[in-house]
């Protein structure tokens, strides 16, 4: 196994339970972060220099816009239901499962860790995209479930081709620049962080029943 591989793994996966945990705005972004800079190091061999380029600069332009529309004194989000452990328990009962998954019974081209890494980092997308509440988090989950998928593609397919690593990192500064324009939006209905405005519930006019038509 490589060393240096099993450390951007750890590394991915204790980002990604930071991210899905913390209830501090900025602490789960800077998780996030550290997630999308390792996903696209965790290759064997690396991408050429212009297309891992373009990864890093997508993740870390995508999460200076998270980082911006998180600005302000102690921003909140929604964090886990079950606390960090738990989580932490979930990515790596997950991680062994990917780790022996083989490739899926087809020839694996890329290493097991991405494979490992990756299935953590789809179980943790789970809870908060499933029961989010507050556009942070529930983006935070979208881009967990992205790069978990992105791990274990590269796990079954090898290392991408340059083409393929330019759209992807089109993909992650896109989704990273929604979600924030998202997140400013919710913020800037009035609440301290980032809740999704309820919908005003509709009022019928009893108008009409308190001044009746008379039949003619």
């Amino acid at each position: 196994m490589n060393p240096a591989l099993a450390g951007v793994a750890l590394a991915v996966v204790v980002g990604a339970v930071v991210a899905g945990s913390a209830r501090n705005a900025r602490t789960a972004i800077f998780g996030l972060v550290v997630v999308m800079v390792g996903v696209p190091v965790l290759t064997d061999p690396l991408p050429e220099p212009l297309a891992l380029a373009a990864r890093l600069v997508a993740a870390v332009l995508a999460g200076y816009l998270l980082w911006v529309a998180a600005r302000g004194h102690r921003v909140r989000t929604g964090g886990s239901l079950v606390g960090w452990p738990t989580d932490a328990f979930v990515a790596v009962g997950a991680a062994v499962v990917g780790l022996g998954s083989h490739g899926l019974g087809a020839p694996a081209a890329g290493p097991d860790l991405a494979a490992a890494a990756g299935f953590a980092l789809a179980a943790l997308a789970v809870l908060p995209v499933v029961t989010g509440r507050d556009i942070l988090r529930v983006g935070i989950g979208l881009v967990l479930l992205l790069s978990g998928a992105l791990l274990i593609r590269t796990q079954l397919g090898g290392t991408p081709e340059a083409l393929e690593q330019l759209v992807t990192a089109g993909v992650v500064a896109a989704l990273g620049g929604a979600i924030a324009i998202l997140g400013v939006a919710a913020r800037s209905d009035g609440g301290m962080g980032f809740e999704m405005s309820e919908s005003t519930p509709m009022r019928t006019s009893h108008a009409s029943e308190a001044h009746p038509t008379e039949p003619r």
